[in-house]
């Protein structure tokens, strides 16, 4: 294991980060208090349906050496940040190692979601006051970690943090076995061009019964300009009119 990712994962407490000549590894997972999680326990469905989207990216993604991956939304509201969080649940539950980043500056929540500090995050790595290794900060997930976006201060610095966000995930790509960015809605002022490019894959969320098919396409067209390798689509709250029970047997 790398001395980088050997410090990433040592037990973090919240405090700015302070060098050490000789960083200890991280201690096991059981030895580590990890931070409670605010996010709604994903139902054993939910999970399973994300195991067979898993497997379809696993499909798409071929024989990549690394599994970088996009979530964005067509428009605001679709809820991309939620499906990003329980897809990395979901693989941090079957034991795959996973860095979920928050890359959205206009309404950050993975910190919120996950149980961890604020800060430091993605804004104060790109202001130069802290350093890769202390923006990552234990979820509690054993096999999951979170960067939060860390404090914005202004319009200028979200958008260097969404210009920066190709070469933060191309820095941890080699570090964990995936590598999620959850980043702000094509089209919007900080959607980041450089985190879909430089992605294995982009992944669009959707809001079932909301978003209709020409602003879908509209937005398929824009990340394939960009260079992003679309793997897909999710429909986030899609209704089920028929009980399940039925749907079972058809």
């Amino acid at each position: 294991m790398s001395k980088i990712r050997d410090a990433m994962r040592k037990q973090q407490d919240g405090d700015a980060w302070r060098p050490e000549p000789t960083p200890e590894p991280r201690p096991e997972a059981r030895d580590v208090e990890r931070p409670r999680l605010t996010l709604p326990a994903t139902s054993p469905d939910v999970l399973a349906y994300y195991e067979a989207v898993g497997k379809q990216i696993e499909v798409s993604l071929g024989a990549t050496s690394t599994r970088v991956l996009t979530f964005t939304g067509a428009v605001g509201g679709e809820g991309s940040s939620t499906v990003v969080a329980q897809y990395a649940e979901m693989l941090s539950r079957r034991g795959e190692r996973v860095l979920l980043v928050d890359g959205n500056p206009r309404h950050p929540s993975q910190h919120q979601l996950f149980g961890v500090p604020d800060s430091p995050g993605l804004a104060e790595w790109v202001s130069g006051t802290a350093d890769p290794v202390s923006v990552v900060h234990l979820s509690g997930f054993p096999n999951l970690d979170v960067v939060p976006l860390g404090r914005c201060a202004d319009r200028s610095e979200a958008e260097r943090i969404s210009e920066s966000l190709g070469e933060f995930q191309a820095e941890f790509a080699a570090s964990y076995d995936y590598v999620l960015v959850d980043a702000d809605f094509v089209g919007s002022p900080f959607s980041s061009g450089a985190a879909i490019h430089g992605s294995d894959g982009v992944v669009l969320v959707l809001r079932a019964g909301r978003t209709n098919r020409q602003i879908a396409s509209r937005a398929l067209d824009t990340v394939r300009q960009i260079g992003g390798n679309v793997l897909g689509v999710i429909l986030n709250r899609r209704e089920f009119p028929i009980p399940d029970f039925i749907y079972r047997h058809l």
